[in-house]
């Protein structure tokens, strides 16, 4: 059996047994498959397409700011011990910080609009990417730095074209992980403040109106899942030397 028709047997019966699972307990407790379906389109006619847009808005800027802070914070924490001892111990206090927790905290600093939602994501994907990137850095072998600098290559040249080349399996999961993480965040931050796709799968599941809150799940399931896939597809362009490019092959039997 191909990949494909592996694909098609697993989905088309998760499918089925959500379709019956629905029929079963009924709308009120599970939306089915034709019930969502129903939804979305009722979700699309409703307008609620300025919420998808809103909340699009807030995750992209705020995983955007994540990447431009979290890679070079990561590549100065693992290439110096400087960084490590100034940055990396901010890192690792949150880390291990319920950033949830911190919500109402972040809400008297900076209100409830874009700001505090923009800032959310930010600091749910940014620990990820930059910790991913430090341990990259770390695991280079140090002998292709000593090569780079035995032709005397600038810093500027070895993190360019030694540091970041060498991590980038790392990155690109930490990008992963983090792009999780930010729509994770961008939900909890809309839940809060009622605004968003977040908000109305709040007043949605109040109201019991689950076909359209069945609907809504799907479609930030689908964001997630998207988004991660052209992560990962960027990165086997750029890097086709990569252990990961390597690993799809061998699984695809090229």
């Amino acid at each position: 059996m191909s990949r494909t028709q592996q694909r098609i047997v697993v989905w088309g019966g998760l499918l089925v047994a959500w379709q019956i699972f629905g029929m079963i307990a009924g709308p009120f407790y599970f939306a089915s498959v034709t019930e969502t379906g129903s939804g979305l389109v009722q979700f699309i006619s409703n307008g609620h397409l300025t919420q998808l847009a809103e909340s699009l808005r807030q995750l992209l800027v705020g995983y955007g700011l994540s990447v431009l802070v979290g890679v070079p914070a990561g590549i100065i924490i693992g290439a110096s011990l400087i960084g490590e001892a100034t940055l990396g111990v901010y890192v690792r206090a949150l880390f291990v910080t319920s950033l949830e927790a911190m919500l109402p905290f972040f809400i008297l600093l900076f209100g409830a609009g874009l700001q505090l939602r923009v800032v959310v994501v930010f600091l749910f994907s940014v620990l990820y990417i930059t910790i991913n990137t430090a341990a990259g850095v770390r695991n280079i072998d140090a002998r292709y730095i000593e090569t780079a600098r035995s032709f005397g290559a600038s810093r500027l040249q070895l993190a360019r074209h030694v540091i970041v080349h060498g991590a980038l399996p790392y990155i690109a999961a930490g990008l992963r992980l983090g792009w999780g993480f930010a729509v994770k965040g961008m939900v909890i931050a809309e839940l809060w403040v009622t605004t968003g796709l977040g908000g109305l799968l709040r007043d949605l599941g109040g109201t019991r109106q689950l076909d359209q809150y069945f609907a809504i799940t799907l479609l930030i399931v689908a964001v997630g899942a998207i988004g991660s896939w052209a992560i990962e597809r960027v990165q086997l362009l750029v890097a086709p030397w990569s252990e990961v490019q390597r690993g799809v092959r061998g699984f695809k039997g090229e």
